[in-house]
């Protein structure tokens, strides 16, 4: 028995049916300051991001038939460089959808909302979140952390996953006001040279 298993494994190799890879990190989308680190392995796509601005970074992916197989699990090590509160996280997918969300881990406390609805989730918080977050179990610490799980995934489909820090609503206002008066100013400027 152990002869025809080993046969098979062979005949498969040779053949270029070999078991496939994990999902393929095919880096960071666009441009973006975040840093990105990539940990994904067959059935999970698992990464790092630091985000030293208020920012979104957008991941890419090519998923593989070993993702689909026994399903696709997803983690994340969210961190908070920014000296800023945030508000909340959201996740945007090109395309599959979010199929249950897991856990969420913040790195000191509070309580933490989750919503989504298909390809989108927000992880809002209160208080302000100001360092890590972990979604899902992305340190394989057990007690109780769960991976999320993305569904409605095919081998070969290409994945960008968007992740955006949102900053508390006055961060915002603040940040809004501050491009008017920028532009109230060219204008100005504009006007009297003409």
């Amino acid at each position: 028995m152990k002869k025809q298993l080993l046969s098979l494994a062979a005949a498969l190799a040779l053949a270029g049916l070999a078991p496939a890879h994990a999902a393929d990190f095919n880096g960071v989308v666009g441009s973006s300051p975040a840093t990105v680190v990539d940990y994904s392995t067959d059935g999970l796509i698992s990464f790092d991001i630091d985000f030293p601005s208020l920012t979104s970074a957008t991941l890419g992916y090519t998923i593989s038939a070993a993702d689909v197989l026994g399903g696709l699990s997803f983690n994340a090590v969210l961190r908070n460089l920014t000296g800023e509160g945030l508000d909340q996280y959201t996740f945007s997918l090109s395309s599959g959808l979010f199929g249950e969300l897991g856990t969420v881990t913040r790195q000191f406390g509070g309580s933490s909302g989750i919503a989504f609805n298909g390809a989108n989730a927000t992880v809002s918080f209160s208080p302000l979140e100001f360092l890590d977050v972990e979604i899902g179990d992305p340190l394989a610490q057990g007690g109780g952390r769960v991976n999320w799980l993305l569904a409605g995934l095919n081998a070969g489909d290409t994945l960008n996953i968007t992740v955006t820090a949102v900053p508390e609503p006055e961060t915002f206002a603040l940040l809004l006001s501050g491009l008017g008066l920028v532009g109230w100013a060219t204008r100005r400027r504009r006007h009297q040279q003409a």
